[in-house]
This record gives C-alpha cells, structure tokens and sequence, in this order.
C-alpha cells in the first residue's frame, strides 16, 4: 500500500490548481447535465462489484454491444459525447469513485483533432497524470487501461500529433504500477498504413460493428492478462440431454464427462414412495406408454425404455431412482434437485438426502412457492431457490423470498433484464436462469450477473463463452 501512497505524493505536483483554468470552461461546464445523469443512475441501479468501468467520449457511449461484447466481464457504461480529457479529469471522481469494480477502461480522443484548439501532445500527457492522480484517491489499486486512440480516416491530419501523444501516455502507462496502455493502430491500418474504410461508419470517425469487435478482442486480450473473469455456474439441464436421453443415468455422467459444474434433475413420488427421476407426470412422451408417476408402483416405471426416443443406442436406459443420479455426483460438483410434485415427497427425501448426503453438494428449486418455501424448512443447510417464468407472478412473490429464508431465484431468462438483475442484488438475491442454449444470450446473461446458467449443452457451451 505504500507505493500507492509515493505515487499519491508523486503526482501532489499536479494538484487540483492544475485543472482551475478548465473547470470554468464552457465546454467542460456543458457536460454537467450528462454527469448527473450518471449520479441519477448510480441511484437507482444497483451495479456489481466485479463489473469493469468503461468511461469516455463517444466511441464508449455509442457501443451498443459493450456487455455482449466484453462478456464474461460485466461492465458499467459511462461515455458521453464528445468528452475530452480536460473535461474527464474535472468529472472523474463523480464518474467513477462511487462504483467498486475489477477495472477500469478509458478511452478518449478528442483532445487533438486537427483544429486550431488542439491540445499539445505534452498537456494531454499532463491531463492523463491528473486523470489518473484523481481515480487513485478512490481506486489505488484497481486496474486502469487507457485505450490509445485510434487513427480515423476523418482525423488522419492530426494523427502525427495523435501518435506523439499515444507514445507519452503509453510511457507513463509503463512506469505506473496497474495502469496499463492497449495499442491499436495496428489493428486499423491496412498496408498503407492507411485507415481500413469498413472498420469505421459513414463518418470515417467512430467505429463500425467490425471495428468494435476488433477493440473487443484487443480489449478483452489485455483483460485477461490482469483479471480472471468470474465464471457462472454451468449446470446441466436434465444432464446433457441435447445428446443423452435426459433424466437418465447415461445423461448425468456424459454432463460430468463434459465437465459440468452442477446437474439437474427433477423429481416426482411414485405410488409406492419412491423418488423417480422423471421431468413429466406421465411417462408417456419419454416411454411411449402412459402411466401416470404417482399412481403407479416403481417396479413398474423401472421397466420401461426411456432411452431410445432419443437415440437407438440409449435404448435401455431406465428411469433413475434419484439415489442413482446421486451416486454418479463428484464430490465436488453439485446436483440441483427440481421438485415436480407436492410437498408429500419432502419426508421420504429428507431420508434420501439424509443417507446419501456425505461428500455431496445439494440444492433444491421449484415452481412451487410453498413448496420450496417448505423445503428450505427442512433442508436449512442447503441452498434453495424458486423457479419463475412469469415477470407479474415474479413481482407479487419477490419480497417474499427473504422471509421464506431462499437463497435466491432462478428464472426463465427470457424475462431477466437490467432492472431484474438490479432488483435481485439490491434484495441480496442470487439469481440463476434457465434453459440457454444460446452463447449470445449467455453472456447477456452473464453481463447482467447471473450466478448459474442451465442449459442443455453444458460442454459446448462453455466453450464458446470461456474459450471462444
């Protein structure tokens, strides 16, 4: 902590005197609107800790894509339109010290345009020590990455003096503990060393689809080589049952083989009170013969083929008892447990739980309100969370999940947006979401902070969120 504080006394020659002659400008008064806007949603949203600030001029408010595109990485967006670094040093502590975070990401690029009100490439250097001097009061460790700018065909006359300041920003980058530049001229230059025309929209100035998702891998690749993303849970749904039958034995160990964190599985009481590892009432759409679960002898579920429905090579596959699915759990992986029917089966599971329960992890969801809430009363030191697909029915009940003791909710994720996820972390809710198949939506889901995603790809998609 204590180099932190030489660099405190370090930059103490560029006091807050050094930005009197910009605070008054018109043009750095004019973003005060923008800036309360900020503070208005830094009042209402209730952001994550590990989220990545992204703050600057325009190329950071017009990415649409940002979440998608730096997910796994959560982040906070803070551009505004034509923001310079004289006016971002004067902003930066109301911008940026309210908000814990993993790191943050600048990018400005107005301050030398080819005008006759350029700064020199010296002040802008001099700007970026103070910029930095006032996040580090706040922020003294965290993780800063200053994006260079980037040649525009539009600006190309100044770029001589663009690449002079790039050069004395990226020195001072290099000699600051945490602080680190992202080159990316040589993305952007065709072999002329020209501007590539597709990178860029019809202005020739800010970025194009491509040329955002080239800054996202340049970005995400100097991400990477600081901050581990926080991983979400993958939990396999009903095993990986896009391959294997699923709630089968076969569909549980191939998740495993694929390297699933959790499998789920759903549960029903059969007529002679054993637990059945069925998604339906009935067996009729994964057996083709028709007997309702809780009205017929388990002898008799045992018998039927629930396998070859969906490949003739699972044929023979059997409807587990749950005790089956448990015993192909590694000890350190989870089995997520989905009560299909009433609470009459929490009894005969508690035994279950009770017999198999060392060196196991267990948790346990359902639709049902009263149901879970009745679970979490019996299963105290396990995690319990309600399942929802309906934003009213969500709404009614979720001030009531605290004080049933649930953990959390795990939801649809076509109805998990921005203000869901707020409302989740601001009631101390975990929140899990089912059934994604869609690396896309993942990682919307993942920018939003989902804890967990069920899918039934788990193998596959984990790939194309982690190593894609």
């Amino acid at each position: 902590m204590h180099r932190y504080f030489l660099i405190i006394i370090a930059f103490s020659v560029l006091s807050c005197s050094g930005l009197n002659k910009y605070q008054n400008l018109p043009e750095v008064k004019a973003w005060e609107a923008d800036i309360k806007q900020f503070e208005q949603l830094d009042k209402t949203e209730n952001y994550l800790k590990e989220a990545i600030i992204f703050a600057g001029s325009s190329s950071i408010r017009l990415w649409s894509s940002l979440s998608s595109d730096m997910a796994p990485y959560p982040v906070i967006q803070r551009g505004y339109g034509g923001a310079k670094l004289s006016d971002l040093a004067v902003y930066a502590e109301r911008i940026i010290s309210p908000h814990p975070c993993k790191a943050i990401v600048l990018f400005i690029a107005n301050d030398i345009t080819g005008s006759d009100a350029d700064k020199s490439p010296e002040e802008v250097a001099r700007l970026f020590r103070v910029l930095i001097k006032t996040i580090r009061r706040s922020h003294p460790e965290t993780p800063l990455f200053w994006i260079a700018v980037t040649p525009t065909k539009s600006r190309w006359a100044a770029w001589p003096e663009v690449q002079k300041a790039n050069k004395l920003i990226r020195s001072i980058c290099e000699k600051l503990p945490n602080t680190f530049f992202i080159s990316t001229d040589f993305a952007f230059l065709d072999n002329a060393g020209k501007p590539m025309d597709e990178l860029f929209g019809p202005d020739s100035l800010h970025l194009s689809e491509k040329g955002y998702t080239i800054w996202s891998e340049l970005i995400k690749k100097e991400l990477e080589k600081v901050i581990e993303p926080e991983k979400v849970e993958i939990i396999a749904h009903r095993g990986a049952s896009f391959i294997a039958p699923e709630n089968t034995i076969a569909s549980a160990n191939l998740a495993w083989k694929y390297g699933a964190d959790a499998v789920e599985a759903d549960i029903y009481l059969s007529k002679d009170n054993k637990i059945m590892v069925i998604h339906d009432s009935n067996t009729r759409r994964t057996s083709g013969n028709d007997y309702i679960v809780k009205e017929t002898a388990s002898d008799i579920l045992r018998k039927l083929d629930v396998g070859s429905f969906k490949d003739e090579k699972y044929r023979g596959e059997r409807i587990p008892f749950l005790e089956e699915i448990i015993n192909t759990t590694p000890p350190d992986k989870e089995l997520v447990i989905e009560i299909k029917c009433g609470s009459e089966i929490l009894p005969y599971l508690k035994d279950m739980i009770s017999t198999n329960e060392k060196g196991k992890k267990f948790v346990f969801i359902s639709f049902d309100f009263n149901v879970i809430s009745e679970a979490k009363k019996v299963f105290q030191e396990y995690p319990c969370y309600w399942l929802c697909s309906n934003a009213e029915l969500l709404q009614k009940n979720i001030l009531l999940i605290k004080a049933a003791g649930l953990e959390g909710i795990s939801l649809n994720y076509n109805i998990i947006d921005s203000k869901i996820a707020s409302q989740a972390r601001l009631l101390n809710l975990e929140l899990f979401t089912w059934t994604v198949d869609n690396p896309d939506e993942a990682r919307r889901l993942i920018s939003l902070g989902v804890r967990g995603i069920t899918t039934n790809r788990p193998g596959w998609l984990y790939e194309q969120i982690y190593q894609n």
